[in-house]
């Protein structure tokens, strides 16, 4: 069983193959099975790594510096939570209050290469009832190379994250340079179209004619601006960053949407948990890159009430050895196709009428030029989750 398990590289799909193969085993109606995250330094469950996140909760969760995670690493075996009270009463009050809520009742470490990379939290079924000698060699048994099936999936997962946007970088960069050419070419013949057109405006005396000219240089106007916005994809305004406040910038443009969300009964809520505000950065090019996606978010949505959570953490980046803020955007709107997740960063593609499909591509634009990076999680019917990351400097 344990051999099947090791060539299963779909973390959701290892997750539940071996989240039932514990339910035969043990008489439990919950198990959460966390993975390190090395770059927030967290144990997170693993619907929080995988792309249908957007709407996991994050209601067990432990850090690397932790006494449980100390514990486990010192002994190498599971604990059992309830036949352990002095290892229970060892805990901080945070971890204590996050057992009690979840009633889990057995915790077993994944260790690989000598260190723990992952845990199952297991809840009884039965209160009050512990987990036979039978059940627990059987379930060491399973979990003994669990732990390795665990990580070469997360390995794979994170690989094929990285190649995905390496491919997404190179696509977009070859289609820039194709939009800056055909921007320029375009650009001066339909100079001369506006200006023939308002030439012959002042020739005409039909009222009719007289907006049926107006008409046709508010197309072109709006040709313009498309132009303008290729532009602003395939060559980015350089960044004029300066000390500034990341909460004031969000807030600015949380008022700026707010008429706009309120006629389509949707709640902005702000949960800024980041300790601190300052960042280097250029204020006007953030302000437009949060503006599209929350724009992008009121759109998507349709149901009444609608809702958007704005998260914000600050943490360590132990990848790129630099502070990083972390900003999540949370709706509960219409939701991507998995078809269609890959495209959106595209210029010209969008879902919309009137759009124009070049918000995202500036916005991609804007992110990379900062240094960060950004990641959209979605699913039909259930909402999107945008993770923004930037650095602090």
């Amino acid at each position: 069983m344990n051999e099947s398990f090791s060539i299963i590289t779909d973390l959701e799909q290892l997750k539940n193959n071996f989240s039932s193969r514990i339910k035969e085993l043990l008489k439990t109606d919950r198990i959460y099975i966390l993975m390190l995250n090395p770059v927030l330094n967290k144990y997170l469950t693993v619907e929080n790594f995988t792309a249908n996140s957007h709407h996991s909760e994050e209601l067990l969760y432990f850090y690397t510096s932790d006494k449980l995670v100390f514990w486990l690493s010192v002994n190498k075996t599971y604990l059992n939570v309830s036949q352990n009270p002095e290892v229970f009463a060892f805990l901080t009050v945070r971890e204590q209050e996050l057992l009690r809520q979840t009633s889990i009742s057995l915790i077993y470490p994944f260790i690989v290469m000598n260190q723990v990379r992952g845990m199952v939290c297991i809840r009884s079924k039965e209160k009050n009832v512990p987990f036979k000698n039978i059940e627990l060699q059987n379930l060491k048994i399973l979990l003994d190379q669990a732990g390795f099936a665990f990580e070469n999936a997360l390995l794979y997962q994170t690989q094929k994250e990285r190649t995905r946007k390496m491919y997404r970088a190179d696509r977009l960069a070859t289609l820039g340079e194709l939009s800056a050419g055909a921007a320029h070419e375009i650009r001066n013949p339909l100079t001369s179209i506006r200006s023939s057109i308002q030439y012959l405006k002042r020739k005409l005396s039909d009222s009719a004619d007289i907006e049926m000219a107006n008409d046709l240089i508010s197309e072109v106007d709006r040709i313009n601006e498309i132009i303008e916005g290729m532009l602003s994809f395939a060559k980015p305004k350089p960044l004029k960053k300066e000390n500034t406040q990341l909460k004031t910038i969000l807030i600015q443009t949380i008022q700026l949407v707010t008429n706009t969300a309120r006629k389509k009964e949707i709640d902005i809520c702000l949960n800024y948990q980041a300790g601190r505000e300052d960042i280097f950065a250029d204020p006007g090019q953030l302000k437009q890159l949060f503006l599209n996606i929350i724009m992008n978010a009121i759109q998507a949505i349709e149901s009444v009430p609608g809702k958007i959570e704005i998260n914000v953490i600050f943490y360590e980046d132990k990848n790129k050895y630099t502070p990083v803020y972390l900003i999540e955007f949370i709706d509960n709107g219409e939701g991507i196709s998995d078809e269609n997740i890959d495209k959106i960063f595209d210029p010209f593609y969008t879902t919309k009428n009137d759009g124009t499909g070049l918000g995202l591509s500036i916005s991609y634009g804007i992110i990379n030029q900062h240094g960060g990076d950004i990641e959209f999680f979605s699913e039909p019917g259930k909402g999107t989750r945008v993770r923004v990351r930037i650095p602090l400097k």
